[in-house]
């Protein structure tokens, strides 16, 4: 029987990739309206590289740009006539307007998450990331009331591809990986760890970044089930129902 039905967040309940890329473009738009005097296409592609080396939920992306663009004998960036903090206020400024812009759950999350409620089934989101980012892009979509339980891995010191990630839940909760079904977008970093602490796991194809069906990798990692959008969770737990 299950009783919880987990989430991933970025890319599984909003569009994080879109709304990632569009922001760090404006982010250096921002930068050079300002008068950051560097080409916007090579300000972006650094930006991409730093973020790539020091992981997404790094909160100093834009300190470390203007760190690469004083050292950047092309550039040749004076630190006498460029003051960094400039910048990088204009470039937080660019960033956050536009990325509310694209703050918005999938269509089929808020009805996907009531009837799971009626049906006396529990939800949780088990993201990774800074929890103060997370926190925002939960409350900006205001999932906090939609579902039961939230874990963010550095709350928990414990972040994917580990396992421990998801054991900590069951263990939390007295649930064994049967009673769970855990849905995310990426084989490495959900369906791998989930299925590997028990739990039955569903890959969602949301034609995003990490969506094998665009990469063409499958890693050698098989989910349970395969899904296009939420409402098919439903069958899925029929037939999860039907099988006991």
């Amino acid at each position: 029987m299950i009783r919880w039905v987990c989430f991933d967040l970025d890319d599984t309940l909003f569009n994080g990739t879109l709304l990632v890329e569009k922001a760090r473009r404006a982010s250096i738009q921002m930068m050079v309206r300002y008068g950051l005097p560097v080409d916007e296409d090579i300000a972006l592609n650094l930006l991409k590289e730093i973020v790539s080396e020091f992981g997404s939920n790094s909160e100093n992306h834009l300190d470390n740009l203007m760190i690469r663009l004083y050292n950047d004998p092309k550039i040749k960036l004076s630190r006498s006539e460029i003051n960094p903090n400039k910048y990088v206020a204009a470039g937080v400024m660019g960033y956050h307007r536009e990325k509310v812009k694209h703050f918005k759950l999938f269509k089929d999350v808020v009805k996907t998450l009531e009837k799971l409620r009626a049906l006396d089934i529990k939800t949780a989101i088990i993201t990774d990331g800074s929890p103060k980012k997370q926190y925002e892009k939960i409350l900006r979509l205001k999932l906090g009331n939609l579902v039961d339980e939230i874990i963010i891995s550095d709350e928990v010191a414990v972040r994917k591809p580990n396992s421990l990630l998801f054991s900590l839940f069951l263990d939390r909760f007295n649930l064994s990986g049967s009673e769970v079904i855990y849905v995310g977008d990426r084989l490495d970093k959900d369906i791998l760890p989930a299925k590997t602490a028990g739990m039955r796991t569903v890959l969602i194809h949301r034609g995003t970044k990490y969506d094998p069906n665009l990469t063409k990798k499958n890693l050698g990692i098989r989910p349970d089930f395969h899904a296009n959008n939420l409402y098919e969770l439903f069958n899925i737990i029929k037939k999860l129902k039907e099988e006991k």
